[in-house]
């Protein structure tokens, strides 16, 4: 018997494996940012955001809504990058003082998993708090405004004016 999955679903899981690819570019540059190049956390975090983003709209635009192919680039992609700069604003004023918190609970209790020290485990730590929280806000605002004019399961295609 096939099973027909409801096509939100699915479109959801491509959302999670662009979204987890892009976790691995950010974290990944991130700490090439920081710990090798010595860049100031915010600045690190911030330019690694950046450069997932763009990956991510390229995934979302060719693999998770490709029926919006047609649409203007210019219009979609602002979309995209205003809803993705809300969520470097969160980050960049959230990453700084959460990173401080754990920071201090690690120095505190005198963690040091794997030999990584304090910098460098709170630094993810504050990172993979706050990815979860901007993941569900992108999804939901990318999906009803940037590609808000795709069907969604059980609804015809809104028309445009």
């Amino acid at each position: 018997m096939s099973r027909t999955f409801n096509p939100e679903v699915v479109r959801f899981g491509k959302f999670l494996l662009v979204g987890a690819l892009n976790t691995l570019i950010d974290f990944g540059l991130m700490n090439l940012f920081s710990g090798l190049l010595h860049m100031p956390l915010v600045l690190a975090q911030a330019l690694s955001f950046i450069l997932a983003v763009i990956n991510s709209y390229a995934l979302n635009r060719l693999w998770i809504y490709p029926e919006t192919q047609a649409k203007s680039l210019a219009d979609q992609f602002t979309k995209f990058a205003i809803i993705n700069a809300a969520g470097l604003a969160l980050r960049t004023l959230s990453i700084s003082p959460v990173d401080a918190w754990f920071k201090q609970l690690i120095t505190f209790y005198k963690l040091q998993p794997f030999g990584l020290t304090a910098h460098a485990l709170s630094r993810n730590l504050a990172l993979a708090v706050i990815i979860p929280l901007t993941l569900i806000l992108n999804y939901l605002a990318n999906r009803f405004w940037t590609f808000g004019d795709v069907a969604r399961a059980g609804r015809k295609p809104e028309k445009a004016a």
